[in-house]
């Protein structure tokens, strides 16, 4: 039943992560590719910050003249060019919005069901370990439940208020946000010592037993925000990392592509780092049973974590609002400190979401480990023996073959819808804005029938990945055995923890870098802000176009990856024997199915969705001649009568 619940969680958010990030980058990749867009992109990103320039340095060179400022004529200009931004904004493509549906879905549903599924998961799987490898199993069972029941009803205590004040910096801001993880770290501590001191004195635990499991819960609940601070310093621009990067932009896009990218393989040696440490001293202290309680404490704290980054995509999209809206200095300053803040917290939600993956995927080697042994009448404590075997040392290049070809289908997806969307913008009237209408009113049908149709191309795509996952563990079980399937999942899981948070920081450092010049916060030799016509920002555009779906897609995405293998391996275990010379030609036949799923989700899939379309359109034109007939036929009648009398 646990495994079930389990598998549900991971298909849904399989979908949501996979399919909004893939949903995402398609609507902005494909509104960069709309030809007749470009002009009105550029308007946005620096007409207005130049126009304020040139404002600031006029306003500058009156008081260097001893002359007065006429405030009025300045309040004049100001209602001018806002005026002039409501016409920019009101002449935009329709898919220039659509990245705020996608933003939504990407950091809301998306990381929110995948912290979810890493909650799911850890608990389920700590209450199996629980019950089959300690001596206490009322006690190692009920724990796990303590820690998280109480770490969700902490994260709804301090959702309530947040320490901020009109002066604080984006990193103020943050670093005041950990006060409220510190309160829930604190409470769930209060409630694991008053637990774990129960059985002690029941006489169910020892007292090592009882200070190892408050070292372990505080490590568990310290080891994902370590891992987001050290992010933190690789991708905000408050950080030197990222200012560097923007610096150094002017020596081209090959500087930026290559910097961004050292910089996202050095992000990932300190998160590495911590989680190896936590894990040895876990399971030096209280071996699998210590595991499933550091996993269970990791994921009390998600209720908070899922705030967080939903706050990310609300943020981005008001600076959005607010930069094609108003040019009033206080609210665009305002505006830029909480995009800031939600993009480091959008990040933080993903950072979280690679190590809770990794410690669940532990948790099933473990679990599937037991099962193995458990079945065959072993100990799986008492195992010994070689651990290297030819399937065990295949399955570690399995492993990380799968992964980096899950990686290349989401990539791939991407820019597959990104095509899409580009061929339908410029195949429909539909999509374009209403001119008869009033802003924003003229771009709601367009942006309801993008969203329609970027839903539908998104889920089509996420077949392909969704094939590539499901087939992993059973060409791992079948052809090289229950040996080699702990070892693909044990190869693969290490690997998607270093790889998944390079995409991601490599991505936001690129993204980071071009706010950091978006913002005016880069100064020439002359101490003048470089805009957004640089030649600065033009070449971390190719970085951010770069980076856009490592960021969004293909890194979270791999976390996903992970743990839907690592389930569906649990649930599948039974199908495996412990060597392949009796199954291989079960994997020869999944091989095959796979192969004709993908050719059926790519091309009949789009046969049957092309078909429904178009039925779709037609019986649209013929309601819509349906009511032109009828307003001709009223229209007769008015006459006809008027004539009468």
């Amino acid at each position: 039943a646990l495994s079930g619940f389990g598998s549900g969680a991971s298909l849904v958010s399989f979908y949501l992560r996979v399919g909004g990030g893939i949903f995402s980058k398609g609507a902005e990749i494909g509104a960069d590719l709309v030809g007749e867009m470009s002009e009105n992109k550029m308007e946005e990103e620096g007409g207005s910050t130049q126009r304020m320039a040139e404002m600031e340095a006029l306003r500058l060179e009156r008081r260097k003249k001893g002359l007065d400022e006429e405030e009025e004529d300045m309040m004049d200009q100001l209602r001018m060019m806002e005026e002039e931004m409501k016409d920019i904004a009101s002449t935009m493509h329709p898919i220039d919005y659509l990245d705020a549906v996608g933003k939504t879905i990407c950091d809301v549903s998306g990381t929110c069901a995948d912290l979810f599924e890493s909650m799911v998961l850890n608990l389920s799987l700590s209450l199996i370990i629980g019950a089959k490898g300690s001596g206490v199993p009322h006690f190692f069972t009920a724990l796990p439940l303590w820690i998280v029941a109480s770490g969700n009803l902490a994260c709804t205590f301090v959702a309530h208020r947040s320490h901020v004040k009109n002066r604080f910096s984006s990193r103020q801001l943050r670093w005041y946000m950990r006060l409220n993880l510190l309160f829930v770290i604190l409470f769930v501590q209060f409630v694991q010592i008053l637990v774990s001191y129960f059985e002690y004195s029941a006489g169910g635990i020892t007292f090592e037993n009882f200070w190892h499991f408050t070292v372990i819960s505080i490590m568990g609940q310290v080891a994902p925000e370590i891992c987001v601070v050290s992010a933190e310093f690789f991708t905000t621009i408050e950080y030197w990392p990222v200012r560097t990067l923007a610096q150094n932009a002017h020596l081209g896009v090959v500087q930026v592509v290559l910097q961004g990218l050292g910089q996202g393989f050095m992000s990932t040696l300190f998160p590495a780092v911590v989680v190896i440490v936590m894990t040895m001293l876990t399971w030096g202290f209280e071996g699998s049973s210590g595991l499933a309680i550091l996993a269970a404490s990791s994921v009390s704290g998600t209720g908070f974590q899922g705030g967080i980054a939903s706050f990310g995509a609300i943020a981005t999209n008001a600076h959005k609002i607010v930069h094609l809206t108003t040019y009033h200095s206080m609210t665009r300053h305002r505006a830029n400190i909480c995009a800031q803040l939600g993009d480091c917290t959008a990040h933080a939600g993903n950072t979280i979401s690679v190590v809770n993956a990794f410690s669940a995927v532990f948790n099933v080697n473990l679990t599937l480990l037991a099962q193995s042994f458990t079945k065959r009448g072993i100990d799986y404590q008492a195992v010994a023996g070689s651990p290297l075997s030819e399937w065990s040392q295949a399955g570690l290049v399995l492993g990380v073959a799968m992964s980096f070809v899950f990686t290349a289908n989401t990539t791939m997806s991407c820019l597959e819808t990104s095509k899409s969307f580009m061929r339908f913008c410029k195949d429909t009237e539909e999509t374009n804005r209403q001119a008869n209408l009033p802003f924003p009113s003229s771009h709601y049908k367009a942006l309801k029938i993008l969203s329609s149709y970027g839903t539908v191309t998104s889920m089509r795509m996420v077949f392909n990945p969704l094939i590539n996952t499901l087939v992993c563990p059973m060409l791992g079980g079948f052809f090289l055995g229950t040996r080699g399937l702990m070892f693909l999942l044990s190869g693969s899981n290490v690997l998607i923890l270093c790889f998944s948070t390079f995409l991601m920081n490599a991505g936001q450092s690129w993204f980071s870098a071009r706010r950091f010049i978006l913002f005016g916060l880069l100064k020439d030799a002359d101490g003048k802000a470089v805009g957004p016509d640089s030649p600065q920002f033009q070449h971390l555009g190719v970085g951010e176009m770069i980076g856009g779906p490592f960021e969004d897609t293909s890194g979270p995405a791999l976390n996903n990856f992970i743990k839907l293998v690592g389930v569906f391996a649990l649930v599948t275990s039974d199908l495996y024997d412990p060597t392949p010379e009796e199954t291989w030609i079960y994997g020869c036949v999944a091989v095959v199915t796979s192969i004709a799923s993908v050719f059926l989700a790519r091309w009949g899939l789009s046969l049957v969705l092309t078909c429904i379309t178009g039925f779709l359109r037609q019986r649209q034109l013929q309601r819509e001649r349906l009511e032109q007939a009828k307003a001709r036929d009223d229209d007769s009648d008015e006459e006809l009568t008027a004539l009468t009398e």
